[in-house]
């Protein structure tokens, strides 16, 4: 027997190169989302109006774009892709094997280590358990901020429909009103219509005329006006040429930081929020109405980069953005056993506030490490693995 190198390449060469410029973006969301759950664990009547309040305080607020931007990233890279299209169910299974499997064994274990167990096990009848796992798995999440995973996929189930929705609609008005119509009128005229839905459902929610934990935070309604946009980005793009794009960006920017100033103004008068913080709506993050036009304005600003082409340079911030799913699924759990259990590590972010921040970058590094180390370590097993040859002589 004798033992030989079979070669193979890492990655195909015809494989595009990774954009920095989004990684960026998505590097800077991940650690947006880390940032607000854990720097919002200061952001209550126990530590109103310390250091570390006004910290957590001013990230998650400032953060608070953080899952709008992944929707709108996520749309756009689908309707960028290059890739044939396949049949559906090839679709579907690149889903299934990429986040539904991730997003059940973080559920998995988020289900006992985060002691939703005994919950679960205290509910009196066999359906009221299935019917808790049902709501939790597929709307919910297991954890509640895990919900962004059932939502992504809710919007991922459609978005064959979304992409060819503006085709169908087309088709329909050529037959109705000939060629009056165009098919970039009617990508624009439906980015409008789902602009004003997720408007509607915001205020409604805001107003507690619906419930903000069933119609806005887990729904995808809600959301499809970034997911749509995304998909349907280059024709929405081909309206602006690059001086308009920079004008977009430049009244983008400054929507936002008068939203933000409004949002602070309101947060930090105590009449309003209480003497211990007690009376805020923090936790209505995105139909809050300032906050919903903070969110929409700075995707805005963000989608100005992508227009206008821009690539960037990698940086340890764009190092993230590949391995964002994977940061997600389990820096709740990485906090929680790194940091929240241990009074010492509180203690230390109350007397330095600035910790909070290493904590929720370091929680997002060593997932993005770990992943990436793995990921090296399965490519190289795969180009020199060692077939063994019988050798007659």
């Amino acid at each position: 027997m004798m033992s030989t190198v079979t070669d193979r390449p890492l990655a195909s060469p015809t494989a595009p190169a990774r954009n920095a410029y989004i990684d960026t973006l998505r590097g800077v969301a991940i650690f947006g989302v880390a940032i607000i759950h854990f720097g919002g664990s200061f952001v209550n009547g126990d530590h109103a109006w310390s250091p570390s309040f006004y910290l957590g305080l001013i990230l998650g607020q400032f953060f608070n774009f953080a899952v709008p931007l992944f929707i709108f990233l996520s749309g756009a890279l689908a309707g960028a892709s290059t890739k044939a299209p396949g049949s559906l169910w090839q679709y579907y299974r690149g889903r299934i094997v990429r986040i539904v499997l991730p997003y059940l064994a973080a559920s998995l274990v988020s289900f006992f280590v985060l002691n939703h167990y005994p919950t679960w096990e205290a509910l009196p009848t066999a359906g009221e358990k299935a019917s808790w796992l049902v709501v939790r798995i597929f709307y919910l999440g297991v954890e509640p901020t895990l919900y962004f995973i059932p939502l992504i996929l809710s919007l991922y189930l459609v978005q064959p429909a979304l992409k060819a929705l503006p085709r169908w609609i087309h088709a329909l008005t050529q037959r109705v009103a000939g060629p009056a119509v165009r098919y970039e009128q009617v990508v624009v005229g439906l980015s409008l219509l789902f602009l004003g839905l997720h408007v509607v459902l915001g205020v409604l929610c805001f107003r507690s005329i619906l419930s903000y934990y069933t119609w806005c935070r887990p729904c995808g309604l809600f959301w499809l006006v970034y997911f749509f946009t995304g998909l349907h980005f280059k024709t929405l793009a081909s309206f602006l040429n690059r001086r308009r794009w920079l004008i977009l960006g430049v009244l983008a920017l400054l929507v936002a930081a008068g939203a933000m100033a409004f949002d602070f103004r309101y947060l930090t008068d105590r009449s309003l929020v209480g003497a211990h913080f007690e009376f805020n709506n923090t936790d209505f993050a995105y139909c809050r109405p300032q906050l919903l036009v903070y969110d929409l304005a700075v995707v805005a600003a963000c989608a100005v980069g992508l227009g206008l082409g821009w690539t960037w340079r990698a940086s340890i911030v764009s190092f993230l953005g590949p391995y964002t799913l994977d940061i997600y699924l389990w820096h709740i759990l990485l906090l929680y056993e790194g940091a929240w259990r241990y009074d010492e590590v509180l203690e230390a972010c109350r007397q330095m506030p600035e910790v909070i921040v290493v904590i929720a970058a370091s929680a997002c590094l060593v997932l993005a490490g770990a992943k990436y180390l793995y990921v090296t370590a399965i490519g190289l097993i795969r180009q020199y693995r060692l077939v063994l040859i019988h050798n007659p002589w």
